[in-house]
């Protein structure tokens, strides 16, 4: 009898339920159906699959969970059943009374011979991590919750909040055997656990902020912080189980908190928008999920299986494309709105550009007239390799996609150089996205571009290569680095030191350490000087200690207490505080591969260039490698010291130094100082002023402001006023506040003349944007 009635109640919790939820669906949003579809037809159709594919990698997270938590008491169960069952079980919560769903899950895995009081058990320790998960991402929101609340709420509660999550998701990790109604785990799987459920509920989240960005504007700057509220939403949700799927809470809570923003009506809208399109994206999963259990292709079995078997690369990979999709969207921004200039992007197109033209490393001498080899400034060699693809793709843009590319693909090399050390996938993982998120990489690859940036990716490459014994391919990463510019080859000859003695490679090393070190010499020496006409730019910036390279370097070697004197400087604690602080610190404790990095750290340290001792510039490029080198090691160090069941302490240290690094000195939209401009100062008619740069013919010489500069570069002569004045055929004026005060304050003086001088015609004019062509010029 009770077997009959088990049998019926299977039969009822199969498809009629699921009817029966697809009802209550229908039911819900019916009446809303017409505001809904004249909202999507106007939807941003980008941001809102960007949505949908968040949603489904949400999905996708929490029925990995579920998978996992099964294998307690089972490993036969594979993945494509488990996440079936669990999306089928899971659509049923649409019913009144989220019961419809946990019995549905309890007798389908039933089926697959895990008992039903095992299923529960597990479906309360699903619910416990979910909530651990909500509670995490949900400290993002609040900044944005506690400032409606500011009066009354004192200073230090937001800090307290967080510690006192934080505390409990500890505790919940370490004492999570004790609780005797729930499985036991492992204390580094609930920290698997609990790391997984905080990553799915942010996808929601970041879900949630696209999907609402498709049908009305929601502030950039508050990206993580509503990411974390409409968590925090369904967190509440989530507790009233007597509502349907949490229906109606989720939506008020939404409502109330986005009334700072947009009115009440609208915030209605929104809230049952995002909700319908999270029902969408569950019906796509469900979809995708049968497909997926049905499927009897060998192709999609050994895709699955290459994913299984290699989860952690499947990670960083995903992480790699959304790096890669993020900053080339930001860093196109930032061309076509004018936040780039001819220093530095115009002087590289229209160096790469000239070498597609035959006119291999030439461009336009950036502080006069003249045409000269990009070599009187530097020795980036690596923008002749670049021609090939510009002349494919003859854009600025290339240049910096590649560079975007190039720069994510170093996070490879350092989650190899710490798998082969550490021996710790976790670790290794964590590693590499501590490597996309640290703020000197971003900032390097986000303003502008320039071949040493490069050099980060080059260099840790080479360091790996070096460290497997693969010299042929060690050679070839050491070459791309050391030619991305000329100090790179001191690095190269220090590697060749290595080699020596550690490698026992005599002849080897000993012919990298003077080729490369005699052609850094010859560079700053000989060959620069020779192209410039004088000796290197950059000596100035250590005038201090000399006039030369060699008077420098005694100088620099023999006054210690004079050099201490300037690296004490408050600004210059602070830039290596920049520096090693996202890693926690870690690379001073096995420093051995910081002095690789030694020659551009002096350099920065002891420049009066401001600009040096920034992380906010490229000159970090060939620091950034040893720092991530140098803290895997000493990471190895301390691991030796902790007990096997205390190492998922290591990853999350990791994560929470980067984390905090990138809030506080990242580029990210949330972070305290993100570089949103591009996003938030658009400009209304940036088309118009590219077209009418555009209509310039390329063979006619240019003076113009160096906000327009990388717009123009495809052309032989190309001058930054207020330089070339009188020997451009076409002026250009479009000064703004990205310039030097002084060279504002010259180009509107000059404007003010050249409206007066009747050589000149204007072409066009709309607003600071004036084109002046001289007359006689065709």
């Amino acid at each position: 009898m009770q077997n009959r009635l088990f049998s019926i109640l299977k039969y009822a919790l199969g498809w009629p339920f699921s009817i029966l939820a697809l009802f209550f669906i229908i039911k819900l949003v019916a009446p809303r159906i017409p505001e809904f579809t004249s909202k999507l037809y106007a939807a941003n159709p980008v941001l809102l699959m960007i949505g949908i594919f968040s949603f489904l990698v949400y999905y996708f997270l929490r029925s990995y969970i579920w998978h996992r938590l099964l294998k307690v008491y089972s490993n036969k169960i594979t993945y494509k059943q488990s996440a079936y069952h669990y999306s089928v079980s899971e659509f049923k919560r649409y019913i009144p009374g989220s019961i419809v769903s946990f019995l549905g899950r309890a007798f389908a895995f039933s089926e697959q011979g895990i008992p039903k009081k095992n299923v529960g058990k597990l479906i309360v320790t699903e619910a416990g991590i979910f909530v651990i998960g909500c509670a995490v991402i949900s400290l993002l929101s609040l900044p944005f919750v506690l400032s409606s609340f500011s009066n009354f709420v004192p200073d230090f509660s937001q800090k307290l909040i967080i510690f006192i999550v934080l505390i409990g998701v500890l505790l919940y990790i370490f004492f999570q055997q004790n609780l005797k109604f729930i499985p036991k785990f492992e204390r580094s799987e609930n920290a698997n656990l609990v790391a997984l459920s905080t990553c799915a509920l942010l996808w929601f989240g970041v879900a949630n902020y696209f999907v609402i960005s498709s049908v009305i504007i929601l502030p950039i700057e508050l990206f993580f912080q509503l990411s974390g509220f409409f968590v925090l939403s369904v967190l509440i949700g989530y507790l009233s189980l007597l509502t349907p799927a949490g229906f109606g809470v989720r939506e008020g809570i939404i409502i109330a908190g986005l009334s700072k923003i947009v009115n009440s009506s609208i915030g209605a809208f929104i809230a049952l928008f995002s909700r319908i399109i999270l029902i969408i994206s569950e019906i796509i999963f469900l979809g995708i999920t049968y497909l997926y259990f049905k499927s009897k292709s060998k192709k999609v079995s050994q895709l699955s299986n290459l994913v299984a078997n290699h989860k952690h690369e499947a990670v960083l990979l995903g992480l790699i494309i959304i790096y890669i999709a993020y900053f080339s969207w930001i860093s196109f921004l930032r061309y076509d709105h004018f936040y780039t200039g001819r220093f530095d992007l115009g002087n590289m197109a229209q160096t790469v550009w000239n070498t597609t033209q035959g006119r291999i490393f030439q461009f336009t001498n950036p502080d006069g007239a003249d045409m000269v080899s990009r070599l009187a400034f530097h020795a980036d060699f690596l923008l002749i390799l670049l021609a090939p693809f510009y002349a494919l793709f003859p854009n600025p843009k290339t240049l910096l996609f590649i560079q975007t590319f190039v720069v994510a693909l170093g996070s490879i090399f350092v989650y190899l150089i710490a798998k082969d050390k550490l021996t710790s996938k976790n670790l290794s993982l964590a590693f590499a996205f501590a490597y996309l998120i640290n703020p000197s990489v971003q900032r390097a690859n986000l303003y502008d571009f320039h071949a040493v940036t490069l050099a980060t990716t080059f260099l840790l490459g080479t360091y790996y290569f070096y460290s497997r014994k693969k010299y042929v391919l060690f050679m070839i990463f050491a070459l791309l680095a050391a030619i991305s510019k000329e100090q790179i080859w001191l690095i190269i000859a220090l590697f060749g030191v290595m080699l020596f003695f550690n490698h026992k490679k005599r002849l080897f090393g000993s012919l990298i350490f003077f080729v490369s070190f005699g052609i850094f010499y010859y560079l700053i020496s000989v060959a620069i000087p020779q192209a410039l006409g004088a000796s290197h730019f950059a000596i100035d910036y250590y005038s201090d200690f000399g006039d030369g390279p060699l008077s420098i370097a005694k100088n620099i070697l023999f006054s210690p207490q004079k050099v201490f004197e300037i690296i004490y400087q408050k600004e210059k604690i602070d830039y290596l505080a920049q520096l090693f602080s996202p890693l926690g610190y870690l690379s001073f404790i096995y420093p051995f591969f910081l002095i690789l990095a030694g020659a551009d750290l002096t350099i920065n340290l002891l420049s009066n260039n401001a600009q040096l001792h920034q992380i906010y510039y490229q000159y970090t490029a060939a620091i950034t490698p040893f720092i991530f080198i140098s803290a895997i090691f000493g990471m190895n160090i301390i691991k030796k010291y902790i007990e096997e069941k205390y190492l998922f302490v290591l990853p999350i240290f990791i994560l929470i130094t980067s984390l905090m690094s990138a809030y506080k000195l990242g580029v990210l939209p949330g972070s305290k100082d993100a570089n949103l401009e591009m996003i938030n100062k658009q400009l209304p008619d940036y088309k118009f002023l590219e077209q009418k740069l555009s209509d310039i013919p390329p063979h006619l010489s240019v003076a113009a402001s160096n906000n327009v500069g990388s717009h123009l570069a495809h052309r032989l002569e190309l001058f930054t006023l207020p330089l070339g004045l009188e020997k451009a055929d076409v002026l250009v004026f479009y000064p703004n506040k990205n310039e030097q005060p002084q060279s504002l304050i010259a180009q509107k003086l000059q404007l003010e003349k050249i409206r007066h001088d009747n050589r000149y015609e204007i072409i066009t004019e709309k607003g600071s944007f004036v084109i002046f062509r001289k007359k006689n010029v065709k």
